[in-house]
C-alpha cells in the first residue's frame, strides 16, 4: 500500500501516513511522520488538515486499535514551527475529523455510530495550556 503524502500549502512541510494495520471489519490505521519527526508508536486515521499558513497540522489520532474498545479517537494538533503538540478534543465511541481553520480556531466534527449523528465544534487553540514539546 502506497503511503499518503500531504504537503503543506507553502510546500515547506510534508506529512506521511504509512499503512500500519486495520481493525477487523473496520477502517485502516497508519503511522505518521511530519517532516523528520516520527510518531511511529502511535496510530492515526486518514483524516487530516493543514492550516492555510502551513504552521499547524491537525489529524485524527486513535487512542486504541482494539475492536472491543473503539473507536476512541482524539484530535491532535501539531505546531511544526515550535515543534509542539496538543490534544484538542476526544470522541468516545466515535471519530473526530478536522474540517477548517479560521484564524486561531479549528472547526471539527465528531461522528458517532448512531445513524447520522454528526456534531460540529470549534476550539481556540493558541491559548490552550496543554501544549507539549514533541519527543
Amino acid at each position: 500500500m502506497q503511503p499518503i503524502i500531504s504537503t503543506s500549502p507553502d510546500g515547506k512541510h510534508n506529512a506521511a501516513l504509512e499503512y500500519s494495520g486495520e481493525v477487523r471489519f473496520g477502517p485502516v490505521f497508519y503511522t505518521l511522520a511530519v517532516d523528520r519527526i516520527s510518531f511511529e508508536s502511535r496510530a492515526f486515521g486518514n483524516k487530516f488538515l493543514w492550516s492555510p499558513d502551513s504552521r499547524f497540522f491537525a489529524i485524527q489520532e486513535w487512542e486504541t486499535t482494539s475492536e472491543g474498545h473503539g473507536p476512541q479517537t482524539h484530535l491532535l494538533l501539531i505546531d511544526v514551527e515550535t515543534k509542539r503538540e496538543c490534544i484538542l478534543s476526544r470522541a468516545e465511541k466515535g471519530f473526530i475529523i478536522p474540517k477548517n481553520f479560521e484564524n486561531d480556531k479549528l472547526i471539527y466534527t465528531k461522528e458517532y455510530h448512531e445513524p447520522g449523528l454528526v456534531r460540529e465544534y470549534e476550539i481556540e487553540f493558541l491559548s490552550l495550556d496543554r501544549w507539549e514539546n514533541l519527543k
